[in-house]
C-alpha cells in the first residue's frame, strides 16, 4: 500500500511538471487564433441579436396610420406618423395603412374588352362591325329600357377607421379594401343601371347615377363596419355598344338641335315680349291666362290688367297705350270745348239766329284768310279773272316748316300734361 501511494504521487508530480512546461511557437499561435475567432463569433452573435431585436422598427409616414398585432391579436393603440418599435416578428406585426390620403381605384369590369390595336385609343377611334359581344371579354350594364351601356369607374376611397378595417376585413393591406370595393361596384352597378335608361346613364343623369352608386356602396360598407368609405365615384367614357354608337350619336344630335331651336324660340319670345310690354310682360301673360270667362275671378283679373297696362307696361304696347291716352285727352278736351261753346252760343241763337250765323261766318272767313298759305286776290265788280296757280315748292317748304314749329298733333310723339284715364273707371 505504501509503495503504491508513493508511485501515484510520483506520477502526478511528473504530470504537473509536464503541464507547466511552456508551449512551443506553433501551439501558441493556434491557441491565440482560436481565442480571437471565439471573440469575433461572440461579437457577430451579439450584433445579430441586436439586429433581430430591432428588426421590427418601422417609420410611419405622414399619410399613414399603423396598428400593432401582438401574437396575432390587435392592440388598442393606433400609431400616427413617426417611428414605431415592436418586438420582432412573429411576436409583433406592424400594419401600416394610408389613412391620411385618398386612394384611387380604376374599375373596368363594365366596359368592352379592347383588342391589342385598340389599347390606348379614345372611343372615337374605335370602330367595329355588327358582331355581338363576347361575354368572356366584354362587360356591359343592362338599362331599364333594355339597352346596353359600357362604362368605366374611378373610385376614390379612404380609411376612416383602421381598427374596424384590420379587425373585420381579411387582409393586412389595401388589397382587401380594393377587392371589397370592386365587388360592390360590380354588383351595385347592375342594380343602379336597371333603374335608369341608356340615355340617362350616358348623358342626362350621369351625376345622379354617380351619387346613387356612392350612396349605396357606402351603405354596404357601413353594414360590414369595414372602416372604409368611398368619397367619390366617377363614371367616365360611358357609351352604347360600338356597333350602334353612330345611330345613338345621330339621335342625340337631333335632340340637341331640337333643344336649341326651342331655346332660340324662347329667347325670341322673351325678346319680342320685352319689346312689346317691357319687364312687366310676365304679369300681363299671367293675368291674360286668368281671363277665361265671366266669373268674379275673370273680372278681377281684367281690372288688374287695366291698372297694370296703365302703370307698368312699357315697350311698344306702353307707347301705344300712352299715345292713346294722350289722344283721348285731346279728343275729350276738344269735345268739352265744343260743349262749352254750344252752351254759350245757344242763348244768342235763340234770341237772333241770323245775326249769330252772320257773325260766326265772318269770324270763320277772317280766320281762313288769316291762315298762312291762303293767297288773297281782289276782283273788281263786273271783271273776269282767270287764275293759273302752279305748284310752288318754296311755299310748300315754308308751310311744312311752319307746321313743325306749331307742333301739330302726332299720336306717336305727343305727351300731354294731363291724361284722361281709360278702362272701366275712366270710361
Amino acid at each position: 500500500m505504501h509503495q503504491h501511494a508513493d508511485h501515484s504521487e510520483d506520477h502526478s508530480h511528473r504530470h504537473l511538471e509536464a503541464a507547466e512546461e511552456p508551449l512551443d511557437a506553433a501551439n501558441q499561435s493556434l491557441s491565440d487564433a482560436l481565442r480571437a475567432s471565439f471573440r469575433i463569433l461572440k461579437g457577430i452573435m451579439i450584433v445579430l441579436l441586436l439586429l433581430y431585436l430591432f428588426s421590427n422598427v418601422r417609420r410611419i409616414e405622414s399619410h399613414e396610420q399603423a396598428l400593432l398585432l401582438r401574437l396575432g391579436r390587435l392592440t388598442p393603440t393606433v400609431y400616427d406618423a413617426g417611428v414605431v418599435w415592436a418586438f420582432p416578428f412573429p411576436i409583433d406585426e406592424i400594419v401600416p395603412l394610408p389613412t391620411r390620403q385618398s386612394n384611387d381605384l380604376p374599375i373596368d369590369s363594365h366596359t368592352f374588352g379592347r383588342r391589342p390595336d385598340e389599347v390606348g385609343k379614345p372611343l372615337t377611334f374605335i370602330a367595329r362591325g355588327m358582331e355581338g359581344l363576347n361575354p368572356a371579354l366584354d362587360g356591359a350594364l343592362l338599362t331599364s329600357d333594355a339597352g346596353l351601356v359600357h362604362t368605366q369607374w374611378k373610385v376614390t376611397y379612404k380609411f376612416d377607421d383602421v381598427r374596424s378595417y384590420t379587425s373585420r376585413i381579411v387582409g393586412r393591406d389595401v388589397e382587401a379594401a380594393k377587392q371589397l370595393i370592386r365587388y360592390f361596384v360590380e354588383t351595385v352597378g347592375i342594380h343602379v343601371a336597371a333603374e335608369h335608361t341608356a340615355e340617362e346613364m350616358i348623358r342626362t343623369r350621369v351625376e345622379d347615377v354617380q351619387n346613387e352608386m356612392r350612396r349605396r356602396i357606402n351603405d354596404r360598407l357601413d353594414e360590414l363596419q369595414s372602416g372604409v368609405q368611398v368619397t367619390r365615384i366617377e363614371m367616365y367614357e360611358p357609351t352604347p355598344p360600338i356597333p350602334v354608337r353612330g345611330a345613338f350619336d345621330a339621335t342625340q344630335r337631333a335632340e340637341n338641335a331640337k333643344q336649341k331651336k326651342i331655346e332660340d324660340a324662347l329667347q325670341l319670345r322673351t325678346k319680342l315680349l320685352n319689346e312689346s310690354a317691357g319687364a312687366a310682360f310676365p304679369k300681363v301673360i299671367r293675368l291674360l291666362d286668368q281671363i277665361d270667362g265671366d266669373g268674379g275671378e275673370s273680372i278681377d283679373a281684367r281690372n288688374k290688367l287695366d291698372k297694370l297696362l296703365e302703370a307698368e307696361v312699357e315697350g311698344a304696347a306702353g307707347r301705344l297705350i300712352k299715345d292713346a291716352g294722350a289722344y283721348l285727352s285731346i279728343v275729350v278736351g276738344r269735345m268739352q270745348g265744343d260743349v262749352e261753346l254750344y252752351r254759350t252760343l245757344l242763348p244768342e241763337y235763340e234770341r237772333n239766329a241770323s245775326l249769330l250765323i252772320a257773325r260766326l261766318w265772318e269770324q270763320t272767313r277772317q280766320q281762313i284768310f288769316a291762315e298762312r298759305g291762303v293767297n288773297k286776290l281782289y276782283r273788281p265788280p263786273g271783271s273776269q279773272v282767270r287764275l293759273q296757280i302752279p305748284f310752288d315748292p318754296e311755299e310748300a317748304r315754308i308751310e311744312e316748316q311752319h307746321r313743325l314749329q306749331k307742333k301739330e298733333f302726332d299720336p306717336s310723339t305727343l305727351r300731354p300734361e294731363r291724361l284722361v284715364p281709360i278702362g272701366p273707371e275712366g270710361g
